[in-house]
């Protein structure tokens, strides 16, 4: 009768330790996820983290909100940047041989798709006269000077280089 006895304490043995082994695991894991936890709070209580994690997503929403109206506003600047005049180009130059120095400019005020004006200054020694001409797609519809022509053709080909 004692092997079935030692049999039957061994059948039931086993499992208690069994049982009692993985209790131990469990507390041993529960408890390091308890510091793993205290640790992340910092001492704090878990409604605080709530509020924090609350406060984060707000965050976040108003980063979209915001990002998209900057998004809105860039698709419109290429537009607008297209009317504003750009890469301004001026000549000096001797209008007249009498005159000493080189008095007369002629400045082209143009935005990248060639309209604007442009503006001449004529100086001689007893008067100044001021001209300007409208300039549609790099054309006039009045007579231009060598100057004013060339002033366009600079513009032009600044606004080439600068278009991206």
């Amino acid at each position: 009768m004692q092997p079935f006895t030692s049999f039957i304490s061994s059948v039931f043995v086993s499992p208690v330790l069994l049982l009692t082994l993985a209790l131990v695991i469990v507390t041993i894991y529960a408890m390091y996820l308890d510091h793993k936890i205290h640790r992340f709070t910092r001492g704090q209580s878990g409604a605080s983290l709530e509020d924090i994690m609350k406060a984060c997503v707000d965050s976040v929403s108003k980063i979209e909100q915001r990002n998209e109206l900057i998004s809105k506003h860039a698709l419109t600047l290429n537009d607008r940047v297209s009317h504003s005049i750009r890469n301004v180009e001026t000549l000096r130059y001797k209008a007249f041989d009498a005159n000493g120095s080189n008095q007369s400019f002629s400045i082209a005020l143009l935005n990248e798709k060639g309209n604007g004006v442009i503006i001449s200054s004529l100086h001689s020694r007893d008067r100044m006269s001021t001209f300007a001409k409208p300039v549609t797609n790099y054309e006039s519809t009045y007579e231009l000077t060598e100057e004013e022509q060339a002033v366009i053709k600079d513009a032009k080909s600044a606004h080439k280089v600068s278009v991206i």
